[in-house]
């Protein structure tokens, strides 16, 4: 899992990467030294992925691949996962394509990890 995490922190544009527990607690991470606490991130981002599971529902839209958030200095993208999330904090949008690579490459890996 460690593994996994590091290489996706190694992804250019990547600032956090940690995997939150379904109900918001911290399980791993690996994060830049000036980069905030994934732990004060964590119970407000299964907040949004429950907010967006539920909005899916109502658009008939089952399951959920991933929720983007992107602020002025960077963007969140949150990854549903079995009983799990992981969270990647990001320097803009201009690294999303090489993260959403990264991601198919260490998915796999992760989700093995957790089942």
């Amino acid at each position: 899992m460690r593994e996994a995490l590091e290489a996706l922190k190694a992804t250019q544009g990547v600032r956090v990467a940690a995997l939150l527990s379904e109900d918001g607690f911290v399980v791993e991470e690996v994060r830049e030294e000036d980069t905030p606490e994934p732990g004060l991130l964590s119970a407000r981002a299964a907040t949004v992925l429950g907010t967006a599971k539920a909005l899916g529902q109502t658009l008939g839209q089952e399951g959920l691949e991933e929720v983007m958030v992107e602020y002025p200095e960077g963007a969140l993208l949150l990854v549903p996962l079995p009983g799990h999330h992981l969270l990647l904090l990001l320097d803009g949008v201009r690294s999303l394509g090489r993260v959403r690579l990264a991601l198919k490459r260490w998915l796999p890996q992760i989700a093995e990890a957790l089942t």
